[in-house]
């Protein structure tokens, strides 16, 4: 029998907001997220970004989708161990064939703007939860997406950190005019956001 994720949800989201999304666990937030960032396949609907919708996508146009109009920032950080934080923050943009001296000053730049530029040849083992997550927004932003998807992005850390974490968010996305969909279960992290929605049981309130 087939589990119905969400349904009848009708969303539109400005260009440059910040929203964000509450409900329980297991109501469709991080579904919904990963639907729109192409994560997940939507058996009926349509999402459109920029103008531009998805109807006709494959796995080709999600992933080109997602290298250009999508940054996301997840609980897990998901920050390649292998890589120093300098690399990671610059894969985003090695993704999308930049010179190897663009593509290493922006990362430099968007390190320097969360805070961790001091940090460039350390590996994600060596750094605290909140420089982890520090450091995805800076890979998220980094190639100035419209959309940036954020799950859950405070979960793993504690409040101030958390808040922290919310306020970069807010401040990256009002300086380089992005939208930002976030969700969340932190009263604290919704109160920064333009609009609170409510998703329960797979539709919204």
């Amino acid at each position: 029998m087939p589990v119905v994720a969400l349904r009848d949800l009708n969303l539109h989201i400005s260009q440059g907001e910040f929203c964000a999304l509450m409900g329980p666990s297991g109501s469709g937030k991080s579904t919904l997220l990963h639907l729109v960032a192409g994560l997940d396949w939507v058996t009926s609907g349509e999402i459109m970004l920029d103008g531009c919708s998805s109807l006709a996508f494959g796995d080709r146009e999600w992933t080109q989708w997602r290298r250009e109009k999508i940054g996301m920032v997840f609980q897990a950080f998901h920050l390649i161990p292998g890589l120093t934080i300098e690399e990671n923050v610059a894969l985003p943009l090695r993704l999308r064939g930049g010179s190897s001296t663009s593509v290493r000053k922006q990362a430099l730049e968007m390190l320097e703007k969360v805070g961790m530029g001091h940090r460039l040849g350390h590996r994600s083992h060596e750094l605290s939860g909140g420089e982890q997550q520090r450091v995805a927004v800076a890979r998220a932003f980094v190639h100035r997406p419209r959309l940036i998807v954020a799950d859950e992005p405070t979960g793993n850390l504690d409040g101030p950190t958390g808040e922290s974490i919310v306020a970069l968010l807010r401040q990256c996305a009002q300086e380089f005019g992005q939208t930002v969909l976030l969700a969340t279960h932190s009263l604290t992290a919704a109160q920064a956001a333009d609009r609170v929605l409510t998703i329960r049981d797979g539709e919204l309130e």
